[in-house]
């Protein structure tokens, strides 16, 4: 598969260009607020914004290049595959009764009654039809996660022409005093370029909390 043996890689450039995307998109708003109040930073502005944009295009080379790992490994082998949803979530609740054995025997053999240790109980019907209704509830979250993912994607895509456009508003008419209807525009830009990384940095982090690229 195309990256793959850079995934770790290409997930942590791309998390790091996530962050800096929302560091720049939204301290380049509080800039604006006052250029557009007659501050004269139009230089700092101007600069920002070219970092903005550059953080947006780099976060998004970084996304693509990761997107075939995703779409097969995260996607179609976990968040689309009940089967696997299922069995991963039965894998999860046996290890974790199989480490409150561990810790239970522990605890006997600092007592001196390590011989009294008996194999963990299997699940009774209770607990399985628990197991159950625990992976039908992330078979769901799975499909919302995939539809949110998509969402995200397109509108990346707008903010990065949201901010290409406030680089190339601000860099061709500059001015340390803008007019109303210049302040307006850029402003409406930063906060939209702003509000789209924030929400696409959320997105991902939930997303790579249910199912890591780099972890399977």
């Amino acid at each position: 598969m195309l990256f793959e043996d850079y995934t770790t890689l290409l997930l942590i450039g791309h998390a790091a260009g996530a962050l800096l995307c929302v560091a720049l998109t939204t301290h380049l708003f509080v800039w604006l607020r006052r250029w557009s109040r007659g501050v004269p930073n139009h230089g700092s502005v101007r600069r920002f914004a070219l970092w903005a944009a550059g953080a947006y295009a780099f976060t998004m080379l970084l996304g693509m290049g990761l997107y075939p790992t995703y779409k097969v490994r995260v996607r179609a082998e976990y968040l689309e595959n009940p089967s696997a949803i299922s069995r991963a979530t039965e894998e999860q609740a046996a290890s974790a009764r199989l480490t409150e054995a561990r810790n239970l025997e522990s605890r006997l053999f600092r007592l001196g009654r390590a011989n009294t240790m008996q194999s963990p109980e299997p699940f009774t019907a209770t607990e399985r039809d628990a197991i159950a209704d625990e992976a039908e509830q992330r078979i769901t979250r799975g499909a919302k996660l995939v539809r949110w993912f998509d969402v995200k994607e397109h509108w990346s895509a707008l903010g990065l022409m949201l901010a290409g456009s406030l680089a190339l508003l601000l860099w061709v008419k500059p001015s340390e005093k803008p007019q109303r209807g210049i302040a307006r525009t850029t402003l409406v830009l930063a906060l939209g370029s702003a509000t789209i990384a924030w929400i696409a940095a959320i997105i991902g982090i939930v997303v790579t909390a249910a199912r890591s690229v780099a972890g399977v």
